[in-house]
């Protein structure tokens, strides 16, 4: 009996290794890869980089997600029918850019949306379809100005701003602000830290840049 048992963990412990590896290999090849403009590159930006692969199934459905320094992703299953996918959303601390797909039960996918991961600016091209499938309607948030969100990080980095970003918009709409922010000092009366920002301002009409 005891034997049989060592034999129904080891399987159980392999079982669920597994499936972690493939929810890993799931997420990132469907989310991080495919549908975003995440750079492949060495990080600086953080000393170290931890994650962890988890799944659940609660009242909202199965889900599957990896949770990390840089980055979070999930992959989330309809509550009534965990076969069917519901959403996928994927959220860029360092490149401050989050990423939405959600599906109809029917699997066709219902519409995808990018916005900023800080101040939910809306950035790239919002798709929406019908339930068959059709192409019902798009936003273009990159041809809304002559410098769009991503020709501003470019001109950021160039202008040597470094990452992780955090993109605002001036009161007047006319500029997008740039900024990388860092913690200086730790203060131990109010037990909080003092951040300070670097950044850049830059047109979005004619691509001219403060820092």
């Amino acid at each position: 009996m005891k034997k049989i048992f060592l034999i129904f963990l080891v399987a159980l412990f392999v079982g669920c290794k597994t499936e972690t590896n493939k929810i890993k290999q799931e997420s990132e090849n469907s989310i991080v890869r495919k549908d975003t403009t995440i750079e492949k590159e060495t990080p600086n930006y953080f000393q170290y980089e931890e994650y962890k692969v988890g799944h659940v199934n609660d009242g909202y459905g199965k889900r599957f997600y990896i949770d990390s320094l840089h980055y979070n992703a999930v992959v989330r299953y309809y509550p009534s029918d965990s076969t069917k996918l519901w959403f996928k959303h994927y959220d860029d601390f360092v490149n401050d850019t989050t990423f939405f797909k959600e599906y109809y039960k029917n699997g066709n996918l219902k519409f995808i949306k990018k916005k900023t991961y800080h101040n939910f600016i809306p950035i790239g091209v919002w798709e929406f379809y019908k339930r068959n499938g059709e192409l019902k309607e798009t936003l273009d948030f990159d041809n809304k100005y002559y410098v769009s969100f991503q020709k501003a990080i470019t001109i950021a980095k160039v202008n040597g701003i470094k990452k992780p970003f955090e993109t605002q918009i001036s009161g007047d709409s006319t500029c997008w602000k740039i900024i990388h922010w860092r913690n200086v000092k730790f203060d131990s009366l109010s037990n909080r830290g003092l951040d300070v920002g670097s950044g850049i301002e830059i047109n979005r009409f004619n691509g001219h840049a403060d820092k």
